[in-house]
């Protein structure tokens, strides 16, 4: 190869290199100010920076592989996903035909929360309209519900395993009850604070399912009885947290990728999914060990 030809060739890697740096950096310089959101993306007013713009479906995927606002919110619901999936299953007691119906609630309960949330943050700023990104938020919020349902039905059951039969099963169909109308209300809801108040009746019940944990009453495994009560105060604390936008209203702009109050709220929520799935995994063990003549 003579000198001049390797001159050439010298300049084409050069410019493949540089072309390859504009590339990244116009990646780079395409996320968006708070200012330049719609409005139905301009959620959080303390977070300046690092938005992607309206994206394809495509363009969302690929916002997977570099950094913006929602990075952290995408990822602390992907390891869960994948950590369920892989671990979870062989954890549940299917060979008790008993127990299949409450394994298979605990399952979609720890999942689908992940599952919605996750599709949600990747896919909200997709190149659709507004009532598009309202159906995103309702299948975050149909996530929230199956846990908040059928994720919490083996504590219910649990709780009331050795209560009269007709206490037992009017309990049961009452929680049934007011998760139907939480779900309703969930889809419904247009604002943060109807969507935080959806699940409150439900929750209340849960309350008066942790008085009768603790008498002679209720049963499920008395081992299970601080991860019963985490499940539901860690995710109160980190909705909180989310809810007053700290710390970000602190320091506006200097947590716009990490450490803001949304951020945090995902760790906690998986936090509190963790207690859930400790103790149901108790719980369900304690009714393969215990017989009451109400049990089913």
């Amino acid at each position: 190869m003579s000198e001049t030809e390797m001159r050439r060739r010298r300049s084409q890697d050069a410019d493949v290199a540089t072309s390859s740096t504009k590339t990244w950096d116009r990646q780079k310089t395409t996320l968006l100010a708070w200012r330049d959101m719609p409005k139905h993306l301009q959620f959080n007013p303390y977070i300046h920076t690092g938005y992607r713009p309206m994206l394809t479906v495509w363009g969302c995927v690929n916002s997977l592989c570099y950094l913006h606002n929602e990075t952290v919110n995408i990822v602390t619901h992907a390891i869960p996903i994948l950590y369920i999936l892989f671990t979870v299953p062989a954890l549940l007691p299917w060979s008790q035909v008993e127990l299949r119906f409450l394994s298979w609630c605990h399952f979609l309960g720890i999942l689908c929360p992940w599952v919605g949330s996750f599709v949600y943050h990747l896919f909200m700023n997709l190149n659709r309209s507004e009532n598009f990104y309202h159906r995103l938020l309702q299948l975050d919020m149909l996530g929230i519900w199956i846990s908040q349902s059928f994720g919490a039905m083996p504590m219910v059951i649990a709780t009331t395993y050795c209560l009269p039969r007709l206490l037992r099963w009017f309990t049961i169909v009452a929680y049934c009850a007011l998760s139907l109308w939480g779900l309703y209300k969930a889809m419904i809801a247009w604002s943060p604070w109807e969507r935080r108040l959806c699940f409150l009746l439900p929750f209340v019940m849960r309350l008066l399912l942790w008085c009768l944990r603790v008498t002679s009453y209720g049963g499920g495994d008395p081992a299970a009885f601080q991860h019963v009560i985490l499940q539901d105060l860690v995710s109160i604390f980190g909705a909180a947290i989310g809810a007053l936008h700290i710390p970000e209203k602190w320091f506006p702009g200097a947590v716009d990728f990490y450490m803001n109050s949304h951020n945090i709220m995902h760790v906690l929520v998986v936090a509190a999914v963790y207690s859930m799935h400790v103790a149901t995994m108790r719980d369900l063990a304690w009714m393969s060990r215990v017989k009451c003549s109400a049990a089913l």
